[in-house]
């Protein structure tokens, strides 16, 4: 028995290992060859795995020829990959009809993809630099500038072991003379600039006008004898102090020495060809690189931009890779924008692109440490799958669904964004949200966990009615417009809503069960969700919006912004945000929300009273304002704000049907009375209570409905966070 035992382990053992040799049809590792079969997991001294992910991809193409219709793997080993080149998938690399063709880590492996090229050669700087500051002085290390492609000396990010290393910047301040800047001068206080040798490398980053917004410019001439510099490209807005900040320091300087005073910080000069670094541990620089590309992987269907028809490719899926330190990007002269130039459209930005695909799946990847965005599905893309991936510490966005702009070629939608998290992001371009849906349709964003942004969470935006009788060719959003298929009538002239919703793609989307917290941690004026410039029939519902705890007034947990019509917002929790809970214009509605302990913000030094329910457009025919709890924990609060402003209407409250809501203020029932008192003798609120709605344990942010909860005899049902968020960890390497 005991013989016959051991036989039966060792055919097992046998024909498992027979089993894990075919999992995959190629292997890739970092000690493969090219010149191999690519059949082999590991190097046999004459065959093994291939070198890179290039000659997979071209073996697969051979494979497919004689195994139609099959699907087939491809695993790549852990190590490094250093990549020289975008890697295309075309059309010739999509799975025949139902077909797969997947490129996943080998299992329990981590195979990680950069592009970086090693910076050597240091010396530390012994002569005096003029203009270094004093605290600089014998912690700085020079050495000369690599080509990283062909000529090109210029890059925008630097990384040492631990991660990205932050750009030499100067101290903020506020432009003088607003009234006589624009979106190319800037008017400067006296020394806060100089006309530097190596201007074309000196960029200032500066908020335009409006809280919601970073851009970043090279400088095109500086005149310090009138203080007025002039940029290359255009900023989003003119460059003059920030509307509803006021005196807060809204622009500054970076990549000049005269900012290099604190451990960490570089400045590349490119007209003497020499990169200059304060490292971060004392001693010479060790692995420092800086990257080649923007794009590490690129899907890529046959593509007519103008003309009605693309076609995609099809069903590849890229699982379980570690993509990190690409480049970040800056905004061309002929870039479009899309709202507020939050993105560029179609703009090679991300470590993952899909450029017309269907089908195909990114998932249980992370995207760390990098300048630009994460993923992107532009144009057509349809029926695709980002789910299960972590990103963290990257410069722009995490996902972007981005479609073509206004016009009759509707063809990206149906994509899910489901279960990543998703943090650290906006890391350059502060205004970057978690995931973003642009003119893009029929969608789900769900179980997504966002934390830690400088501005929004979730974003669903198109374009606003009023941009489609602009004059001029501006870059945001005017250029995206399709004005060969919307018609131009008598010049562009001003169109309703009705007339350009056929061409608003982002209609239908399904945000629901998304966790979102300490979102809206730097700007202003943002949210934790928010839409405009959409079309009909997007919902919003059962997400967690919490600890949005930023001091700065002007931003809302969810927000339905100017224009945005025919909108679902319901069954959502909002705790502990500050400024406002959700903000609600126009016909949108809001049914069944629980918003509890608003923060009271600060705004001009001064503080404001916490908003439950802000009304900001009108009018509210055909909205809705029912089963919603709204729940202070203190003495003082505004449940409804409609605004001051004398040529608007004021009770928007009663234009819409407004009933069957619980408020409470703990620290002032009486406060609750006088509200509800108020809005019944405007109307409304017939059946509303003003009592405790006894939650389960509020204080600790448990707002389980009690049994004999009122809320309940009003029809209002509790709201389960356990089937928010997360659905489980993704499965990143």
């Amino acid at each position: 028995m005991k013989t016959i035992s051991i036989a039966v382990v060792v055919l097992i053992a046998i024909w498992i290992g027979a089993l894990h040799a075919n999992a995959a049809d190629f292997y890739v590792a970092a000690n493969g060859s090219d010149d191999w079969s690519g059949k082999l997991a590991e190097p046999t001294g004459s065959d093994g795995p291939f070198a890179t992910l290039e000659r997979a991809r071209d073996a697969v193409r051979a494979l497919k020829a004689q195994r139609a219709g099959q699907d087939i793997v491809v695993q790549i080993r852990g190590g490094h990959y250093r990549l020289r080149e975008t890697v295309v998938f075309g059309l010739e690399d999509s799975g025949a009809g139902d077909s797969t063709v997947t490129y996943e880590a080998y299992p329990g492996e981590k195979p990680v993809f950069s592009s970086d090229v090693e910076i050597a050669g240091w010396k530390r700087l012994e002569d005096a630099l003029p203009f270094l500051p004093t605290a600089a002085e014998g912690h700085v290390w020079v050495t000369d500038v690599p080509k990283l492609n062909g000529p090109h000396r210029r890059f925008f990010t630097l990384y040492d072991t631990a991660g990205r290393l932050p750009r030499a910047r100067s101290k903020g301040f506020l432009p003088v003379e607003p009234k006589a800047s624009s979106k190319t001068r800037l008017h400067f206080p006296s020394g806060a600039l100089r006309n530097w040798p190596n201007l074309e490398d000196v960029e200032i980053v500066v908020r335009p006008h409006h809280a919601w917004i970073v851009n970043i410019l090279p400088l095109a001439s500086v005149n310090t004898a009138k203080r007025i510099a002039t940029t290359t490209v255009p900023a989003t807005y003119a460059m003059d102090e920030l509307h509803f900040l006021k005196g807060t320091d809204s622009v500054w300087v970076e990549n000049v020495i005269d900012a290099l005073d604190e451990p960490g910080e570089w400045v590349l000069n490119t007209t003497e060809g020499r990169l200059y670094l304060w490292p971060r541990v004392e001693g010479p620089p060790e692995g420092i690189t800086a990257p080649r590309l923007r794009e590490y992987i690129r899907v890529e269907g046959r593509i007519d931009t103008e003309g009605p028809t693309d076609t995609p490719v099809r069903n590849l899926i890229f699982r379980g890779l570690t993509i990190t330190r690409g480049e970040s990007y800056r905004v061309a002269e002929d870039d479009k924008g899309l709202q507020h130039d939050w993105e560029m459209h179609d703009k090679a930005n991300a470590l993952v692109r899909l450029r017309g695909a269907e089908n195909c799946v990114v998932e249980q990847c992370h995207f760390v440490q990098s300048g630009g965005g994460a993923i992107r599905v532009d144009l057509l893309g349809r029926n695709n799958r980002i789910q299960g991936n972590h990103i963290e510490h990257i410069g722009t966005t995490g996902v972007l669904l981005c479609g073509y702009g206004p016009g009759t070629k509707d063809v990206n939608h149906h994509n899910l964004v489901f279960n990543n998290h998703i943090h650290h992001v906006g890391e350059i371009y502060s205004h970057a949200p978690g995931v973003m849906v642009w003119q893009s349709g029929e969608n789900r964003v769900a179980n997504n966990l966002i934390h830690n942004t400088p501005y929004a969470g979730i974003i669903v935006s198109g374009v606003m009615t009023d941009f489609f009788s602009k004059r001029g060719n501006g870059r945001e959003l005017v250029r995206t417009i399709r004005w060969h298929e919307v018609g131009r009538g008598q010049g562009r002239g001003k169109r309703t809503l009705e007339q350009v919703r056929p061409f608003l793609h982002s209609h239908d989307n399904l945000v629901e069960y998304n966790e979102i917290h300490h979102a809206m941690e730097r700007l202003g004026d943002g949210n934790g969700i928010y839409i405009r410039g959409c079309g009909a029939g997007n919902v919003i519902r059962r997400n967690y919006i919490h600890h949005l705890l930023s001091s700065v007034a002007l931003q809302s947990a969810i927000r339905t912004d100017g224009g945005q019509r025919d909108t679902l917002i319901a069954e959502n929790l909002v705790y502990r945000c500050t400024s406002q809970g959700i903000q609600v214009k126009l016909n949108n509605r809001v049914e069944n929300n629980i918003i509890a302990d608003v923060i009271e913000p600060i705004h001009n030094d001064e503080k404001r009273p916490a908003v439950y329910l802000k009304l900001r457009e009108g009018p509210m025919t055909g909205g809705v304002i029912r089963r919603n709890i709204l729940y202070h924990p203190g003495t003082s609060a505004v449940f409804y704000d409609q605004g001051r402003n004398p040529r608007l209407p004021a009770a928007w409250a009663k234009e819409a049907d407004t009933d069957y809501n619980l408020y409470f203020c703990v620290g002032d029932p009486q406060l609750s009375e006088t509200v509800l008192n108020t809005t019944k003798r405007d109307g409304i609120d017939a059946h509303s209570l003003a009592v405790d709605p006894l939650f389960v344990d509020p204080a600790n942010g448990d707002f389980r409905l009690q049994p004999d909860s009122p809320a309940l005899k009003l029809g209002i049902v509790s709201i389960d966070l356990s089937q928010i968020g997360l659905r489980d960890k993704p499965k990143h390497p």
